[in-house]
């Protein structure tokens, strides 16, 4: 069967918002088949733009890597609503869109006369995204909150890094991606409520630093049951209790590292793969976490004479969970051959950045395929919303641009 539809493909979307956790909502969104018109400011345009790093190490609001990659699929216009015009225009468009995304703070767009219930009167069936550090409402909610304070205030970063040694943040803005990540699903989740029984649009409201928290899982439930703090732990992963099993860790070996583990119900692997029957005996089965640190100093020694390849190929003989730790390139070659076989990275041409090589679907449907696209360049389909949808001449374009509303 030849699969042509696209699970959203009829859905519209305006993204009004600037940076991660906008952007990669509304990149999932694309990539499932919404049409989703970036609506940036003139001249500068999306947050994304100005962050590196950038094609060739040159700053460019075209090439730079996470706007090829978080913009892609989407249409590009400018509209500036700081000025009447502007928002006028985007008013015009309201009445076609399901949802808009936006990651104002709280209160700006009701300032600008374009606050949900306003948005509602012209669109009851819109569906209006907010996206902030802190959520609509509390105390911390009229507060610009970086990703490293929402990764702060959600309870994460104290249970990353070494036990003796300062918290750690995540790499990158995985707090605005879990932001993000919740808003497509709440936006989604809003659009299926108002094709049913709901029957209108309604407000999603979603707070980084509440996404963050809701990753953590057992710690919370640790300290009601317990009235105890769960402690950081490195690269080794522990359950609540002395007698757990020895945990997962990361361990150096030749020209690498290996995430290592035992199989918890056949310790005597472990000792078969190292050749220390000695780790079979009571004593040590008794409390493997008590024993960690020697197990730790034997797993060094055997893997200091094995790369990350020889390591994990002897271990899975076994069937024991050892696995390569790759960095992003290795990722991108793809030596085990997983991505390849699935298509996982999609090739696109841009007319600035050239034939670039991007991740793909996150997800996948058996019958409505993920849309590889590139990122737009900044007003890139002025002319086709704006005269095509609105009727706008090429003159009207001039005078609105020269105006400062585009």
């Amino acid at each position: 069967m030849t699969v042509t539809e696209q699970a959203l493909g009829d859905l519209r979307v305006l993204d009004l918002s600037q940076g991660v956790s906008g952007g990669y909502c509304t990149r999932l969104l694309a990539g499932l088949g919404a049409e989703v018109i970036k609506v940036e400011p003139p001249g500068r345009g999306d947050a994304l733009r100005r962050m590196g790093p950038f094609l060739h190490d040159a700053p460019h609001a075209e090439t730079a890597a996470l706007h090829l990659h978080l913009n892609s699929g989407k249409r590009s216009i400018t509209l500036n609503l700081a000025s009447a015009s502007g928002r006028r225009l985007l008013l015009r468009l309201l009445p076609e869109a399901d949802v808009l995304v936006e990651s104002f703070p709280p209160g700006h767009l009701a300032e600008l006369g374009l606050g949900y219930d306003d948005l509602a009167q012209l669109n009851p069936r819109l569906v209006l995204t907010s996206i902030t550090p802190f959520g609509q409402e509390g105390p911390y909610a009229r507060y610009r909150g970086p990703e490293i304070a929402v990764y702060a205030l959600g309870g994460y970063m104290m249970l990353t890094g070494d036990p003796d040694r300062e918290p750690l943040k995540a790499y990158g803005h995985q707090g605005e991606y879990q932001a993000g990540l919740q808003a497509a699903v709440g936006t989604l989740t809003a659009l299926a409520a108002r094709d049913g029984a709901f029957g209108r649009g309604q407000q999603v409201d979603v707070s980084a630093t509440e996404a963050v928290a809701f990753l953590l899982g057992g710690p919370p439930q640790v300290y009601h049951f317990f009235r105890q703090e769960w402690r950081r732990n490195g690269a080794r992963l522990v359950g609540f209790g002395p007698s757990y099993l020895y945990p997962s860790t990361i361990r150096p070996c030749r020209g690498g590292y290996v995430h290592v583990h035992s199989n918890n119900r056949y310790p005597e692997l472990l000792a078969a793969l190292l050749d220390e029957p000695h780790l079979c005996e009571p004593e040590v089965l008794a409390s493997l976490m008590g024993h960690a640190g020697e197990i730790d100093a034997i797993m060094d020694r055997w893997l200091a004479g094995r790369d990350r390849w020889q390591a994990v190929e002897e271990a899975q003989a076994l069937r024991l969970p050892f696995t390569e730790v790759l960095d992003p390139s290795e990722v991108m070659e793809d030596r085990l051959g997983q991505h390849r076989a699935r298509g996982f990275f999609e090739e696109v041409e841009h007319p600035l950045a050239g034939r670039l090589r991007q991740a793909g679907a996150p997800v996948r449907m058996s019958e409505t395929p993920w849309r590889a696209a590139r990122a737009p360049l900044l007003a890139e389909h002025n002319e086709d919303v704006y005269c095509g949808r609105l009727g706008l001449s090429r003159a009207d374009l001039v005078r609105l641009r020269q105006a400062g509303a585009i």
